[in-house]
């Protein structure tokens, strides 16, 4: 199948305990990736099995069509899901991530961090694919935010090898290296979506790719000013732990309760990333405390009132605002990236080519 190496068996259950002994999957069962399955997969995308999305130079391997669509059936994507994973994979493959000779893609998934893929999907895709963007986005319930964002994993795993143990040395990881795909909640966000901030119109459905950590939650129930919900998140992306380790680029995913609190009293989302870039910050005697000595004068170190500080991140372009989550608690939250390898404000969101059927079905 697709030059592929074919397995056959008249039991389902027998391949699904097969590409577990395998160790072809995540942990999880799969749906066996039949050739009618794949093929109905390659039909929605329209392109040759046999085209390359990415390359890893580390270990020389690489993502095909149809490697991606093996492992997209594997995940349990209906096929109409199948472009919003290819245009995943081609964010991976723009040639702005990487250090050198060492891509990013491998980089952040190779890491001792532990990032996960994370998709942040927007435009009309979401409503036509019904990708959960309210309540409990980072939870369970939903197939498409499940299955896409696993769908990535299987392909990192079995594509490219990158299989914890082997490649993927996280210390620790997060329950996102399963799956981590959400969708901007654009009808309950008082500012323009990330698409359209990025340059895109409105009616383009994208998805926007990066390493990330798991989301640490912001609650604020009680402060009604914009300089109070805030002072809470950038205290939360201030953490010692976080900041010891981070590389400079930070997204907020602000819930729609306190976006629509912050955007009732008239500020846009440059004041929402200029607040948080002034307040992303911590005295370097903290630093100290915990080992980690560094010298006043270093990059993004700075005095306030004869106080040393380091500064979280190089500029309010360094901080990601969506808003998604349900509209129904004083709750937001912030997820570190792996990502010091990104260009200042050059975050990597691509257009998702529209697939030969109309319905999710």
């Amino acid at each position: 199948m697709l030059d592929q190496p074919v397995v056959t068996t008249a039991d389902a259950m027998e391949a699904v305990e097969l590409f577990a002994e395998k160790r072809w999957t995540d942990g999880l069962p799969i749906i066996p990736p039949t050739e009618e399955r794949v093929r109905a997969f390659l039909d929605v995308a329209g392109r040759d099995p046999a085209e390359v999305i990415l390359r890893v130079s580390e270990n020389r391997r690489e993502v095909t069509v149809g490697l991606a669509a093996i492992n997209a059936v594997m995940a349990g994507c209906l096929p109409a899901y199948f472009p919003v994973v290819l245009a995943a994979l081609e964010g991976w493959a723009d040639e702005r991530w990487g250090d050198g000779d060492r891509t990013y893609f491998y980089i952040s998934n190779a890491s001792t961090g532990g990032g996960g893929q994370l998709l942040i999907v927007n435009g009309p895709v979401r409503h036509e694919l019904g990708i959960n963007s309210g309540v409990n986005l980072y939870g369970p319930g939903n197939r498409a935010n499940a299955t896409i964002g696993r769908a990535m994993r299987l392909i990192i795993i079995n594509a490219l090898g990158i299989a914890p143990g082997i490649l993927d040395h996280a210390s620790q990881g997060h329950p996102g290296k399963y799956s981590f795909c959400i969708a901007e909640n654009e009808e309950e966000s008082p500012w323009e979506p990330l698409h359209v901030e990025r340059g895109f119109s409105a009616d383009t459905s994208t998805v926007t790719t990066f390493s990330a950590r798991g989301p640490e939650p912001v609650e604020n129930r009680v402060s009604g000013k914009p300089e109070g919900i805030l002072y809470s998140i950038a205290d939360t992306m201030s953490r010692l732990g976080a900041m010891m380790g981070m590389s400079g680029t930070t997204t907020v995913v602000m819930g729609p309760e306190h976006a629509g609190i912050i955007g009732r009293h008239g500020w846009t989302k440059q004041d929402v990333k200029l607040f948080l870039y002034e307040n992303f910050k911590r005295p370097l005697t903290d630093f100290a405390r915990a080992g980690m000595v560094i010298p006043p004068g270093s990059p993004r170190t700075f005095t306030i009132d004869g106080v040393d500080y380091l500064r979280g991140c190089r500029g309010p372009e360094d901080i990601l605002l969506v808003v998604a989550g349900g509209n129904n608690a004083g709750v937001s939250s912030v997820i570190t990236q792996w990502s010091h390898h990104i260009p200042l404000g050059q975050y990597i969101v691509t257009p998702i080519a529209p697939g030969k059927t109309a319905s999710p079905e």
